[in-house]
């Protein structure tokens, strides 16, 4: 798909590379349109006899008609905020070197390089096996947005993102660690001592494992059973975190 123009100019200005792939939010989920229509038209239908029976008198026939409208508005309106409007106007663009994220007439270019922070979260859907994606990317002049699985293929696209906002940070968090100095991750702060958390301070020689699993952070102890752990919308850069923290832990303990 060729993007349109103001869009592959930005991408040219702000040197995103090839185009990888669109996510329009629109094509997520085609059963939910088709409902929208098949609930949607009966109660636009019935809206003026509705009205018309209210403006001569209640009766049955008014009862039954304001019941069906409002039956059928009422679940075409839950269709419509809950599986249509999240993504409408929206648009993302995910290139080589970055992505671009359209909202309405807004569009907002993300160069890898460009991010400072990257939040994900993930939450198991019942007992399903699907997980519901969000992500939210923020500049290094404050701009921030947020994708969730209103576009399709989100998981691909956050896994993408994870692993280039990494590749880039994480040699500037190894950088600052081997200088002596300490880099914080929400609750987290790493250094060479070790983690540090709510004020609790495990030195590398008790930390076993630092692991993102079921859309949490955990560092696991030596020393005890219970560790530390949060949720990993609250650790930005999470996988940079845990990245760093194995480097960090094999140097300190070899």
């Amino acid at each position: 798909m060729t993007p349109p123009s103001p869009i592959d100019d930005l991408a040219k200005d702000e040197r995103l590379g090839e185009l990888h792939s669109v996510h329009d939010p629109r094509i997520v989920n085609p059963r939910s349109r088709r409902w929208l229509v098949f609930l949607g038209l009966p109660g636009l239908v019935l809206l003026p006899f509705a009205v018309r029976f209210l403006i001569h008198g209640f009766g049955w026939a008014t009862v039954l008609s304001v019941l069906l409208t409002a039956g059928y508005l009422g679940a075409a309106g839950r269709v419509l905020v809950r599986d249509v409007l999240p993504g409408y106007g929206r648009m993302l663009y995910l290139y080589e070197g970055g992505l671009i994220l359209v909202a309405g007439r807004e569009a907002n270019a993300f160069a890898w390089d460009a991010i400072r922070e990257l939040r994900v979260s993930g939450v198991r859907m019942g007992s399903a096996d699907a997980v519901s994606w969000r992500c939210a990317l923020v500049r290094d002049d404050g701009t921030e947005v947020v994708m969730g699985p209103e576009f399709p293929d989100i998981q691909n696209v956050v896994e993408t993102v994870s692993a280039a906002v990494t590749e880039r940070l994480l040699p500037k968090y190894t950088s600052r660690i081997e200088t002596g100095g300490e880099v914080r991750f929400g609750p987290f702060t790493l250094s060479r001592e070790g983690i540090a958390k709510d004020g609790d301070k495990v030195p590398w020689h008790d930390v076993a494992e630092v692991e993102i699993s079921n859309g949490m952070v955990r560092v696991d102890r030596r020393d005890r059973l219970a560790g530390m752990t949060a949720t990993a919308g609250e650790v930005p850069n999470a996988v940079a975190f845990s990245e760093l923290a194995r480097y960090v832990r094999q140097a300190r303990t070899e």
